[in-house]
């Protein structure tokens, strides 16, 4: 740190410097996460200085979180569960594997090593968790059309299992585990249904009302237990905002860690000081949008989705599978090499350390048809360019 300050002017001239290296978001294609939208920047600015920690002080900030809370809770069908805003899905998925634990040695059924039945896709978040946490991956490969068969999951299911785990929209793929059949052949086993719908929860609902034949995955769903969800992803709030939502109105209370101080409640994440920012972003786009807003952003994406595959297949490219969501995976030689050079003029696309040669394309809010349109002929000289550079002399 210097002994002298610098002045403001200076300190801001130098920040600008720096943040006007980052991407525009005009030129991204790999981020589930988006420009968020303006209300909740502004009301997020506004609310800068709060913490959910302390709730002495800031009592109307409490307020609105326990507000988001039940607004989440409605829209997966169970107003009458519980929850807590925490970061994002890392530390949701965290909480909820937490809860299972503890419930298992709660009914007595933590014995050995406990295991979670995971499929082969499931997010790699899980794999610090397990870590953390002393469980052991029982991994199910997943079936042709990428998802965690339901059969096979309860043929896994055994006397150390504590939990399963399914996904809604994993972030490779989109791809959304049939959970209407997963919960129904957990349901009864004594054992925790997780939802992983960090990337899914803000699509699924409202594609469903749209038409779209995707798998019910919500608390409507026999022996689901807990949730997942990013407002900061497909939901516009401002990072960080993740949620994790339980079936049971005093579930979230399963992971309690009381305070040193009276008149502070017990603390149900990890995080003990947490930004009110993110709540109030999240409250501030959740109640200006509402589910009009939010269909109509919906039914965007998927056109954008649409043309965004209409495109590729025009120029000649195969997909690695057929779109659930509003992640396009297509097959691409030297997709790496194609990526690099993508970057290296201004476009973030992703490629997959698991699946070889493919690139993943992300649409939300920010990408638009005009957009697409302006990134499909650079792809293709990208890729005439690396073809040329690995054809044989």
């Amino acid at each position: 740190m210097r002994n002298a300050g610098a002045p403001a002017s200076d300190v801001r001239r130098r920040i600008e410097t720096e943040l006007a290296d980052d991407v525009p978001w005009n030129r991204v294609l790999n981020s589930i996460c988006t420009e968020p939208h303006p209300l909740g920047v502004a009301m997020a600015s506004a609310a800068a200085h709060t913490n959910l920690g302390d709730v002495r002080i800031f009592r109307g900030t409490k307020r609105i979180e326990r507000k988001v809370v039940r607004l989440l809770l409605d829209l997966l069908d169970n107003p009458g569960g519980s929850g807590s805003l925490v970061s994002g899905g890392t530390e949701a998925n965290l909480i909820a594997m937490l809860v299972a634990r503890e419930s298992a040695r709660a009914r007595g059924r933590l014995t050995g090593r406990p295991e979670v039945v995971v499929s082969s896709t499931v997010h790699f978040s899980f794999t610090k968790i397990f870590g953390l946490l002393g469980l052991t991956p029982v991994v199910v490969p997943v079936d042709d059309s990428l998802r965690l068969p339901a059969g096979e999951v309860a043929r896994r299911i055994g006397e150390h299992t504590v939990a399963v785990i399914a996904t809604a929209g994993s972030s490779e793929f989109g791809v959304v585990d049939a959970v209407d059949e997963i919960g129904p052949a957990v349901s009864g086993r004594d054992v925790h249904l997780h939802v992983d719908a960090a990337t899914g929860g803000f699509i699924i609902p409202f594609a469903r009302e749209l038409g779209h034949d995707l798998p019910q995955f919500d608390f409507s769903v026999d022996g689901v237990d807990s949730i997942t969800i990013d407002p900061h992803k497909y939901g516009l709030a401002n990072v960080p905002a993740g949620a994790v939502l339980f079936r049971g109105a005093q579930d979230a209370g399963r992971f309690a860690v009381d305070s040193f101080f009276i008149d502070t409640p017990v603390h149900n994440t990890l995080l003990g000081t947490r930004p009110g920012a993110a709540a109030v972003s999240t409250y501030a786009v959740l109640e200006h949008l509402g589910r009009d807003g939010f269909r109509a952003l919906t039914r965007t994406n998927f056109e954008v989705t649409r043309h965004l595959v209409a495109g590729l297949r025009a120029a000649g490219h195969e997909l690695f599978a057929e779109p659930q969501l509003n992640i396009v995976v297509v097959r691409m030689p030297h997709a790496v090499r194609i990526s690099q050079l993508l970057e290296s003029w201004g476009w973030i696309v992703s490629t997959s350390k698991r699946f070889g040669e493919t690139l993943r394309l992300v649409v939300t809010r920010h990408v638009t048809a005009e957009m697409v349109d302006e990134f499909l002929p650079v792809l293709e000289r990208a890729c005439k360019e690396v073809a040329a550079e690995a054809a044989p002399r």
